[in-house]
């Protein structure tokens, strides 16, 4: 996409109109509540389940490390390029961590089922 911007600064308002004025906040800061759908629909659609699960709770220790340390106990709205923190993102949002509920939701679900037909 050639219109992509990786990192939201609100409060730019030089010369270049594609990230002045957070121009560019639906055109590259990498937001946080899709991961939670992405990661659901990757271990409904496993073949190998348990795997799946291992390396998206992985990936997950990064988001509760984050939580672990933020004042707000919570996750941003968004980030920057690669994960980089974006100091004019909404430092906890509902549906961020929403959306990782419903993910750990289906996670338990899974191993409580496996549980039971053991």
């Amino acid at each position: 996409d050639w219109q992509y911007r990786p990192n939201y600064n609100n409060s730019y308002d030089g010369p270049d109109k594609s990230v002045a004025k957070g121009w560019n906040y639906h055109q590259g800061p990498e937001w946080l509540w899709p991961l939670g759908f992405h990661f659901r629909a990757k271990i409904y659609f496993a073949t190998d389940k348990d795997t799946t699960i291992r390396r998206v709770n992985q990936y997950l220790a990064r988001h509760e490390l984050h939580i672990e340390n933020s004042h707000w106990m919570g996750l941003p709205e968004l980030f920057n390029e690669n994960g980089s923190e974006c100091p004019d993102s909404c430092p906890t949002q509902a549906w961020s961590i929403g959306c990782l509920i419903e993910l750990l939701h289906d996670i338990h679900q899974h191993q409580n089922s496996k549980a039971k037909h053991q």
